[in-house]
């Protein structure tokens, strides 16, 4: 392999001994020049035979290596993935997902060579298991169109989607961009630091990843309380890490752009408060921690499209939040709760 491959492609895996085969044959099984990018697998601490999969996978595959992380959560295996990276980009793939074999040949043998911008986008789609897809939403990308990542922020929140893009190494290391380890939203954080700092953006139109989404979906709405309110709580230290990050930032654009992707959070976590059973004392301890920061009631922006507008409107108080909370189960208020809360605002 070259000293210094196109991508490095991290994998972060945790008991997924059922996915590997899909997802690192969608790789290797590409026509690729398997020059141009590495593969770095990264176990954090498996209870089942994922690790002993990923080193005979390795075994066939010259340009794979294996690493172990002890509980460090998705983060932390990316963080020593990034350690070990080699490529002038890096692509984070999740194990339980797979890409576009003819189209990642095509990216890695042609494209590739032609970028330089500090993040590159491309699409993706959902796929559920029996392999059928559908869009993953409904936002037209600006494609080849280069731009500052403060700029596509102002233009829409980017998606906290760590698997649509592809980041520039040296720009990572440069600005310092890590994942907050142990934290189930670190995604988001990296996404939102990195889209505020990068000088350039361009959105490239070919298709590479197949998100799974029944899977992510068992995950996230995972039944036991704990995880939960896991769930909100490390949403909330991400909103507050980037509020502080916001007022180093000294860029009005950047901040702007940054502003909306609180407020876009915001209302999703408002919307799991009410769409989720979390005990009453919880919901009002979280609505106080979100008016202590600013963000709530829910910023009326017209600017944000007729479902934010109407969110914001329904849910202006604590006392909205508990009767949607009581009423959600009917016929009517399950309808319009249908519209408002289960969609992206």
């Amino acid at each position: 392999m070259k000293s210094t491959p196109e991508i490095s492609i991290i994998i972060p895996s945790y008991n997924a001994s059922g996915y590997i085969g899909r997802c690192l044959g969608s790789i290797t099984g590409s026509a690729a020049d398997k020059e141009r990018y590495e593969i770095i697998a990264v176990d954090d601490s498996s209870t089942d035979n994922t690790l002993e999969l990923l080193k005979k996978f390795a075994e066939k595959t010259p340009q794979m290596k294996v690493y172990t992380r002890h509980k460090a959560g998705p983060g932390g295996a990316r963080n020593l993935g990034l350690n070990y990276a080699k490529g002038r980009y890096v692509m984070f793939v999740d194990i339980d997902d797979h890409i576009d074999p003819k189209n990642f040949a095509h990216l890695i043998n042609v494209l590739i060579p032609l970028y330089s911008q500090d993040i590159l986008g491309f699409d993706y789609l959902k796929c559920d298991e029996e392999g059928n897809v559908s869009p993953y939403n409904d936002k037209l990308l600006p494609y080849c169109r280069e731009m500052s990542g403060a700029e596509y922020m102002n233009m829409q929140a980017p998606e906290g989607v760590l698997w649509g893009y592809l980041f520039r190494r040296k720009f990572l290391i440069e600005q310092e961009i890590k994942f907050r380890e142990k934290n189930i939203h670190c995604h988001e954080e990296f996404i939102a630091r990195a889209f505020c700092l990068a000088q350039s953006v361009e959105f490239i139109p070919t298709l590479i990843y197949y998100f799974h989404d029944s899977i992510k979906e068992s995950l996230t709405n995972k039944p036991d309380e704990e995880h939960q309110k896991r769930y909100i709580l490390h949403w909330l230290t991400v909103i507050e890490e980037l509020q502080k990050f916001g007022y180093m930032l000294g860029d009005p654009m950047s901040e702007v752009g940054l502003e909306k992707k609180l407020d876009y959070t915001s209302a999703s976590l408002v919307k799991r408060l009410i769409m989720h059973e979390y005990d009453d004392a919880f919901v009002s301890d979280t609505v106080r921690k979100l008016e202590s920061l600013g963000l709530f009631p829910l910023r009326k922006e017209n600017g944000y499209g007729t479902r934010y507008r109407v969110l914001s409107n329904a849910t202006d108080s604590e006392k909205r939040i508990f009767w949607w909370r009581r009423h959600i189960a009917s016929p009517v208020a399950g309808a319009i709760a249908a519209y408002m809360f289960r969609k992206t605002p």
